[in-house]
C-alpha cells in the first residue's frame, strides 16, 4: 500500500511536541498555516521529515506558550495580563485600551485579520504585528465617540464641561438647530478628521475642532442625508427636493423615473449612484453631481457561507457572475477554466482558496482578498468513496502536532 499524503490547514500549527514515528507513515507532510511554532528539536525534525511548509511567520517557542483564537468583536483591557506568553489570532474587530503595555509585551505573536483601534502610546507595537485590515489610532485622552458620530440636539447637554472627544471617521451635524455655543462655552474640544456641517454653521463649528479637520459643506438650502440612501417618493417627502447625500444613492428597478425628474430640483451624491440600464438616460437629465455611476447588475452573490464550492454549472447558471463575500474556504473545482475566472468571477473575500496553479494565475489578475491560497490536493476521490491513496486533510483553528 502506497504511503498517503497529510495536509494539514490551521492557523496557527504547533510542532514542538512533535513525535518523528508519527509523521514517517506519511509519503509527504503539508503545512497550510499562518504561524509555525517550532524548538530546536522540531526544526531538525521537520528537516528530516518530507515537509512541504506554505507559512506566514514562524516562531521560536522554547518556553511554555498559550495559543488563543478569538472569532468577532475583541477587547484588550489593562487587566487582561496573561500569566504566560501568548499567541494571538483576532478574526474580526480589535480595541486595544490604553494602559495595556504589560498585556501586549506578553504577546510572542498577534495576528489581526480585521480592522483595529490602538491608542496613539501603544503605536510601537502595531509595527511588531501582523494586520490584515485597517490600523488606527486614537488619542490616550480622549472619549471615544462613534466611528461616525451624528451630534443630535441633546450632545450640547449631555456633554461633561472641559473634556475633550475622538470620533474616528466624522462627525456630523445633521440638524441645523444644534447649540453649538453650548459646547463652546463648556470648553469642549472634538477631534476627528472630517466635519460634515450646514453652510451657515461653518464659523462657530471651526471653533470646536482642531485646525486641520476637512469640512464637508452642506450648501444652504439643501437637506443633509447621511448615510447610503434610497432614492424614491418617501425620501423626497421626508427631505424636500434638494438633497445633499453624504453616501451611496440607490436606484429600485421600479422607480418612476418621471416622478424623480419631475421632483428632484438639485442632487449631490459624494458616493456613487446605482441604478439600472433602463433608468440611465433619464437620471442624467436632473441636476445630479455624483462620484460615480454604477450600472447593477444580477450577478449572484454567494456571502456569510463558510464553504463555497465554485464549478462550471454554477458559473453557465451566472450570465452576470458570480461575487463569493466572507467565507471561511473557497473551493474551485477542477472543471472551472482560467477563462472562466477571468470572465464571471467578480469579486472573491475569503480566509482560504483551495484551486489549482492554472486557476491561481487567473484568481491573482482579479485580486481576491483572501487570507492564504491552498494547492489542490494531489489526488481526488470519487464523492462518497475515499481511494486508498487519497490525502488525510485536516482542517483546523489550531493544531498540535
Amino acid at each position: 500500500m502506497e504511503k498517503k499524503s497529510l495536509i494539514l490547514n490551521c492557523e496557527v500549527c504547533d510542532s514542538r511536541n512533535m513525535k518523528e514515528e508519527d509523521y514517517q507513515q506519511y509519503e509527504t507532510v503539508t503545512i497550510n498555516s499562518e504561524v509555525l511554532m517550532v524548538n530546536e528539536r522540531s526544526k531538525s525534525m521537520l528537516l528530516r521529515l518530507s515537509v512541504r511548509q506554505n507559512i506566514e511567520r514562524t516562531l521560536e517557542c522554547e518556553e511554555e506558550t498559550d495559543v488563543r483564537i478569538v472569532n468577532g468583536v475583541y477587547e484588550i483591557t489593562p487587566d487582561m495580563v496573561p500569566q504566560k506568553p501568548v499567541i494571538l489570532v483576532a478574526n474580526g474587530p480589535l480595541k486595544v485600551m490604553p494602559g495595556t503595555e504589560a498585556v501586549l509585551r506578553k504577546y510572542k505573536c498577534l495576528i489581526l485579520n480585521g480592522p483595529a483601534e490602538f491608542p496613539e502610546s501603544l503605536a510601537d507595537f502595531i509595527n511588531e504585528m501582523t494586520v490584515n485590515g485597517k490600523v488606527t489610532a486614537y488619542p490616550d485622552d480622549h472619549v471615544i465617540l462613534g466611528d461616525n458620530f451624528v451630534m443630535d440636539l441633546y450632545f450640547p447637554v449631555r456633554a461633561v464641561e472641559g473634556t475633550k472627544y475622538f470620533a474616528r471617521d466624522a462627525v456630523i451635524i445633521q440638524d441645523a438647530d444644534v447649540d453649538v455655543a453650548k459646547l463652546l462655552q463648556k470648553n469642549i474640544h472634538i477631534r476627528t478628521p472630517r466635519l460634515i456641517v450646514p453652510e451657515s454653521r461653518i464659523e462657530e463649528c471651526s471653533r470646536l475642532f482642531d485646525a486641520d479637520v476637512d469640512f464637508m459643506v452642506v450648501p444652504e438650502g439643501m437637506a443633509l442625508v447621511y448615510g447610503n440612501a434610497v432614492l424614491d417618493e418617501e425620501l423626497i417627502r421626508r427631505k424636500g427636493r434638494r438633497l445633499f447625500v453624504y453616501g451611496c444613492l440607490e436606484l429600485k428597478e421600479d422607480t418612476d423615473m418621471e416622478m424623480i425628474q419631475r421632483e428632484i430640483c438639485q442632487l449631490v451624491v459624494t458616493g456613487s449612484v446605482s441604478l439600472y440600464r433602463h433608468q440611465k438616460e433619464q437620471f442624467q437629465k436632473i441636476d445630479a453631481r455624483y462620484s460615480d455611476l454604477h450600472i447593477q447588475s444580477r450577478e449572484r452573490v454567494l456571502a456569510g457561507m463558510v464553504t463555497v464550492h465554485l464549478n462550471k454549472k454554477l458559473f453557465d447558471s451566472s450570465p452576470d457572475g458570480i461575487r463569493v463575500g466572507s467565507a471561511v474556504k473557497v473551493v474551485i473545482e477542477e472543471d472551472v477554466t482560467p477563462e472562466m475566472i477571468l470572465r464571471g468571477l467578480n469579486g472573491i473575500n475569503c480566509l482560504q482558496i483551495e484551486c489549482s496553479g492554472e486557476q491561481r494565475e487567473a484568481l491573482n489578475q482579479i485580486e481576491p482578498e483572501y487570507g492564504m491560497m491552498l494547492p489542490m490536493p494531489d489526488h481526488k476521490a470519487a464523492p462518497g468513496m475515499p481511494g486508498e491513496d487519497a490525502p488525510l486533510i485536516v482542517n483546523a483553528e489550531s493544531y498540535v502536532m
